[in-house]
């Protein structure tokens, strides 16, 4: 089990939290359960809690969210998810998150591909790693986002920013603060 500060804000108990941790652990990952705590997680923008249930499964997972607030998971192996669009969904898409379980958060060869093929259709993209999230957002759809550096020069990929990792702590902190404002 790994610890998630205001776990309680996503499970109903410790009990619930255990079982969906046994359940990432033996790679249960289509388990109805799992899923929802997933995306219920990705839905609160607890993107700690979904990184703990790739991580505890060693298997990258993705989450698209679509035009309508749907959320969508899809496994992938140890070491690749793709960014594939479920039929059913509408563009443009709001957010990507994929996961680098156990590695740093940085933008792969499929990632940049996906984010390249992505650039017509895709608002923001996240990948969570052990360090923290690190975010690229795309300009073409954000005109007045100020980006200090972009993934790459030119081409499609000009249009995403190059953000740096945000440590988990100071992940954190940024969700505290939020909350307060909220409160």
């Amino acid at each position: 089990m790994i610890y998630i500060p205001g776990i309680e804000q996503l499970c109903e108990d410790r009990e619930t939290w255990q079982h969906i941790c046994d359940l990432a652990e033996n790679k249960q990952v289509d388990s109805p359960l799992l899923l929802d705590f997933q995306s219920n997680s990705a839905s609160a923008g607890r993107w700690d809690a979904v990184y703990a249930i790739s991580l505890l499964a060693g298997l990258e997972t993705s989450v698209l969210i679509d035009a309508d607030d749907k959320i969508f998971i899809d496994w992938g192996t140890s070491g690749r998810v793709p960014l594939k669009p479920p039929i059913g969904s509408r563009m443009p898409f709001k957010t990507w998150v994929h996961t680098h379980p156990g590695f740093a958060a940085y933008w792969s060869a499929t990632d940049t591909n996906s984010l390249a093929i992505g650039s017509g259709i895709l608002r923001q993209a996240i990948v969570l790693g052990a360090p923290g999230p690190k975010v690229a957002i795309n300009l073409a759809f954000n005109k007045d986002y100020d980006a200090s550096s972009t993934i790459n020069a030119s081409g499609p990929l000009s249009s995403w920013s190059d953000e740096p990792v945000t440590p988990w702590d100071e992940w954190y902190q940024q969700i505290i603060e939020h909350s307060e404002v909220i409160a």
